[in-house]
């Protein structure tokens, strides 16, 4: 496991911890979940995309 520090506009930081609060709660790990997932879906677009 990896780990990456990324800096974020303070708005685009605030909406995406509310959203993140909204599906999973405050639990331990939300944020990991939520940006994972958030990579991968980006990721699959790009790939979708150059076919």
């Amino acid at each position: 496991m990896k780990r990456l520090d990324v800096y974020l506009p303070d708005e685009l930081d605030k909406k995406f911890r509310e959203v993140v609060r909204k599906l999973y709660g405050n639990r331990r790990g939300a944020l990991s979940i939520a940006v994972e997932q958030a990579i991968r879906d980006w990721i699959e677009k790009v790939e979708w995309e150059e076919k």
